[in-house]
């Protein structure tokens, strides 16, 4: 049937993500739509939509708010467990409302109702993989059935190349898998010029510009390796430096008891979830990100966008990314003494702002650039004679 004789728009794709804040991976599902929205038209079709799964546990659904306050095309979906008929049927009634053509997942709750609804519904499938597939043993049998799923998808996306031989020893036929680089929105100031931001933004949080501040952001959660953050930071003499925390999540309870403990409490401070991070970037002198495991992380790319300079774990996409910098510094995951040398000596000699990352992030990481990325290939499976979606 046509577009012409139902009087509806056809929708390119339909974003599904079940969120539980506004976490790197939610922010680059923002920037993605955003992106498609800004790209045009795809084909005959609009070009994306977001459908946030708010979990009937979830009060707040900050997805969905950041989304609709940018004016993005975004609705939610209602669901009220593990698995929820009515949510199944109410996702198959918008796929059929608004012809979409495919279902793109963002994590393995929307994968499971995506391949579900793709069983009734003539859709294309695909999902990105926001972090690593860990075998660790703890994780083996949830990574199983997610693997065992995610095979039947038309489509699988990573964001860094290590995730490639783990989908390929899991038997994901390389034809199907696609390296894509994750896009942030880019600071809409010139970092060298962003003097007047730093000083409001550190009178604000009343610290003067003689301080060195350094900076975690993300969910407080064990893999972001906090605590030895802490730790480490404890030493780092206390005349030249403070640490912020900034970002929520099931650990903060514990780090604000650790930093009580180590008598860091008017050194480190926890900020919560801020969402004018923008704005804050440029009063940072260095972003900290200690963590076990990561993919390509957007306060990475946040960062050398606003040319601060960046200390991080060696994982994922990360030694690709610092290597296109000059201050970045990078630390073996785990690494405690490491981890203290490396603030002990960027707050001793401060660097100069990271110009060469900045202008790096802004040639490569834009969300225009992803979003192009992504319309090439959503445009590939429509063009795919063996792959299911509604005409």
């Amino acid at each position: 049937m046509s577009q012409a004789s139902t009087g509806t728009v056809s929708t390119c794709v339909l974003q599904l993500r079940s969120s539980a804040g506004l976490y790197g991976a939610d922010r680059m599902v923002l920037a993605l739509n955003h992106g498609l929205n800004q790209a045009g038209p795809c084909g005959d079709a609009s070009p994306s939509r977001l459908l946030t799964i708010n979990n009937y546990r979830t009060t707040r659904q900050p997805l969905h708010e950041a989304a609709r306050q940018s004016e993005q095309p975004a609705e939610l979906l209602p669901c009220r467990g593990r698995l929820d008929r009515a949510t199944l049927r109410a996702l198959a009634a918008k796929i059929q409302t608004h012809r979409v053509r495919i279902l793109h997942a963002h994590d393995y709750k929307s994968a499971f109702y995506a391949w579900l609804a793709s069983q009734t519904r003539p859709v294309a499938l695909v999902a990105t993989l926001h972090g690593h597939v860990d075998t660790s043993r703890s994780l083996r049998i949830y990574n199983r059935l997610e693997l065992a799923l995610l095979r039947r998808f038309d489509a699988l996306v990573v964001v860094a190349a290590g995730q490639i031989a783990s989908l390929r020893a899991a038997g994901v036929p390389a034809r199907r898998i696609h390296h894509i680089d994750n896009g942030i929105d880019l600071p809409d100031t010139d970092p060298l010029h962003a003097a007047g931001t730093r000083l409001a933004a550190r009178s604000e949080l009343g610290i003067d510009d003689r301080t060195f501040l350094f900076a975690a952001v993300g969910r407080l959660s064990p893999e972001k390796n906090l605590a030895m953050l802490l730790e480490a930071f404890a030493v780092t003499p206390a005349d030249r430096a403070q640490l912020l925390l900034i970002g929520d999540g099931p650990e903060r309870a514990a780090l604000q008891a650790r930093i009580g403990a180590l008598g860091l409490a008017s050194r480190v401070r926890l900020l919560g979830v801020r969402q004018d991070m923008q704005r804050l970037y440029p009063a940072l002198d260095c972003l900290v990100l200690p963590s076990l495991t990561e993919g390509m992380p957007l306060v990475v790319l946040e960062a050398m966008a606003h040319a601060v300079p960046v200390i991080a774990s060696a994982v994922g996409d990360v030694p690709r990314l610092l290597s296109r910098s000059t201050h970045g510094r990078l630390v073996q995951a785990g690494d405690a003494r490491g981890l203290r040398k490396a603030l002990q000596d960027v707050a001793a000699v401060p660097p100069a702002r990271d110009t060469r990352a900045s202008a790096y992030v802004r040639a490569h990481h834009s969300r225009e650039a992803m979003a192009a990325d992504y319309l090439r290939l959503y445009q590939s499976l429509l063009e795919r004679p063996d792959v299911r979606r509604q005409a």
